[in-house]
């Protein structure tokens, strides 16, 4: 085994004495903890071994008595496949035994085991000591066994610290385990092998070696199975680059360096998703210029704190790391355009506004012409995306405040809202154009100057004009609503409520608008065949209900409120049948399902609002 280093040197060669010897009587221990490298460690030992002896690996999590130890051990001994469940196999292969020579797998003698060709020379390797279900004192009694009635050569691998205040470990370590080492990581030479097994991105992680080292020693959480994890998935994220990003050096170790940052707090589960779906890199950087004590520290601030050289912008859009680390996915065109806007790229672009959110590293010549371009397209109406018009506000505001731009803060929201006034029914998607998107800010930046009051004016103005704009066409649409029901085209219907369209009516009040009685009157002309995909498709809308402190879904409380005192009215006199039926039960769905749930959700909101007061 080749080493840089002598880290754990002494134990493989104190394993190869072990292993030489003709019956030492005793097991030897290997501890460390989860994740340490135990395993990595021994299957390099017992590597050159492979042809001499029969190496017998078994893991003793899951293991409930000396009966499932021993059948494992027969099955690995003999080279029967138990990679699914062992008690099938162990069935399977004990009915065939039984056949033909009589004896229960559970019952072989373990001598009469080792005298079969092959198993002469073997080496008894026993993982997961600390997490196995096997009684110490019936499990020191089988490893006793082995080692001094069958004089057999026994390595056992266990975070020690979870077993040594046990009293019934002392006593087995007492009687059975004549050496123990305590396993050191040897990450270079771990490394190392982990790349072996890489398709894509062998050479770039080579190179970064010494900065994922850095990581990892940061992280200090030792766990070198979640090292593999993060290599592997890098090898799957490098395949949305084009060769350009691969062969900027600088730029794959800024995102190497970010990559594994996530992937070791959050496979440690110190930072969630959540977490980083609620964030946008300048709010962190204000955050982290406030003063503040360690336990009054945010998750993502203890991340930062933590990891000094991580920069704020962290190159993907936060869309992208996200989308990665929960599905495992990434487009490869958002991260083609998430990487030419990163600082490495951005003069590759021809949008001006990204040069200026990077004014500090513009020479005055490109600043300027940045600046000029900026303004014309404002004045031509160019931008009919909402987050770039906020960064725009943003970044003037910045710039004013650095005395780079002429204009005050109050000609700067002047104009801007005077751009959203003449644009506001021309935003790309009027219907992305909410709180929720804005906040995120975008392109992987973060909102520039977003603290002041004058970018928050601008912001709620663009807001509000939208939602007047959204607003605007409830009415009509709410008619086709009422048509799709009364022509039966109930798949247009469900539609229209869909979350998947870009109009979102599936969050917005468009009931409304409508006359109760008009709604109440069309269902009598929906086919009783269509009826509970009517009901269904209402009620799923308001799921979303109680996600967050106010919804416009809420808007509707007085319009089911009226549908469901007509549908009473209708129904009280007339003789039951089918269509009678199907009305009550909307009925009692919309009273239990949504005005419970918004009234509920009202409630939450009035005493929020009695707490902040």
């Amino acid at each position: 085994m080749t080493q840089n280093t002598a880290v754990n040197h002494h134990i493989k060669d104190f394993l190869e004495y072990y292993i030489a010897l003709d019956q030492p009587e005793y097991a030897v221990l290997l501890s460390g903890k989860w994740g340490s490298g135990k395993t990595f460690f021994i299957n390099q030992v017992t590597e050159k071994y492979q042809d001499s002896k029969n190496i017998v690996k078994v893991s003793l999590f899951g293991l409930k008595s000396k009966e499932d130890i021993h059948k494992k051990v027969l099955l690995k001994l003999f080279n029967i496949d138990d990679t699914h469940d062992v008690s099938v196999t162990a069935r399977v292969v004990g009915q065939v035994l039984k056949k033909f020579t009589g004896i229960n797998l559970s019952d072989m003698p373990m001598g009469w085991a080792l005298k079969q060709e092959g198993n002469q020379n073997a080496i008894f390797i026993f993982d997961d000591l600390e997490r196995t279900g096997i009684e110490l004192l019936e499990l020191h009694g089988y490893i006793n066994e082995l080692t001094e009635t069958h004089k057999q050569k026994v390595i056992l691998l266990a975070d020690e610290d979870k077993l040594k205040d046990d009293e019934k470990y002392i006593l087995f370590k007492e009687k059975t385990i004549g050496k123990t080492f305590q396993i050191e990581q040897d990450f270079d030479t771990v490394f190392s092998s982990f790349l072996n097994g890489l398709k894509h991105s062998k050479e770039i992680l080579q190179n970064n070696q010494s900065v994922i080292k850095s990581v990892y020693e940061t992280a200090g959480y030792n766990n070198l199975r979640s090292l593999r994890q993060g290599l592997l998935d890098f090898d799957r994220l490098i395949n949305y680059f084009e060769p350009k990003f691969k062969n900027h050096a600088e730029l794959m170790t800024e995102i190497i360096q970010n990559f594994f940052v996530f992937t070791f707090e959050i496979k440690s589960g110190k930072l969630d998703i959540q977490t980083l779906q609620e964030m946008t890199m300048l709010r962190v950087g204000r955050m982290l210029n406030e003063e503040k004590s360690d336990d009054k520290l945010t998750p993502i601030e203890k991340v930062f704190h933590k990891y000094s050289f991580l920069s704020y912008e962290l190159l993907l859009s936060m869309e992208s790391w996200i989308d990665f680390f929960t599905l495992g996915i990434l487009a490869s065109e958002r991260i083609t355009d998430d990487l030419n806007r990163s600082r490495y790229f951005f003069r590759e672009e021809r949008e001006e506004w990204l040069n200026l959110w990077y004014f500090r590293e513009l020479e005055e010549e490109e600043f300027q012409i940045a600046l000029k371009s900026t303004l014309d397209k404002l004045e031509r109406n160019e931008y009919s995306d909402a987050e770039i018009v906020m960064h725009i506000t943003g970044i003037l505001l910045r710039l004013s405040a650095n005395r780079l731009y002429q204009n005050t803060e109050a000609d700067i929201v002047q104009t801007m809202k005077e751009y959203i006034d003449r644009n506001r029914k021309n935003w790309d998607d009027i219907y992305t154009v909410d709180d929720f998107r804005i906040e995120q800010s975008g392109f992987g930046l973060g909102y520039q100057n977003e603290e002041m009051d004058e970018f928050k004016e601008v912001k709620n103005y663009l807001l509000e004009k939208a939602k007047e704009t959204m607003y605007e066409d409830l009415s009509a649409q709410g008619e086709r609503l009422l048509k799709y029901l009364e022509e039966n085209n109930i798949s247009m219907f469900m539609e229209m409520l869909s979350e998947t369209r870009n109009d979102i009516l599936y969050r917005l009040p468009v009931f409304q608008n409508l006359n109760p009685e008009d709604f109440v009157e069309t269902l009598y002309h929906v086919k009783n065949q269509h009826f509970r995909s009517v009901v269904k498709t209402l009620l799923i809308r308001y799921d979303q209900v109680g996600w967050g402190v106010y919804f416009p879904l809420l808007e509707e409380l007085d319009f089911w409120k009226s549908v469901c005192q007509i549908i009473r009215g209708e129904i009280e006199d007339k003789p039951i049948n089918i269509k009678v039926t199907w009305l009550k039960y909307l009925n009692e769905s919309i009273e239990e399902k949504i005005i419970r749930k918004i009234e509920k959700q009202m409630q939450h909101i009035e005493k929020e609002k009695n707490n902040v007061e």
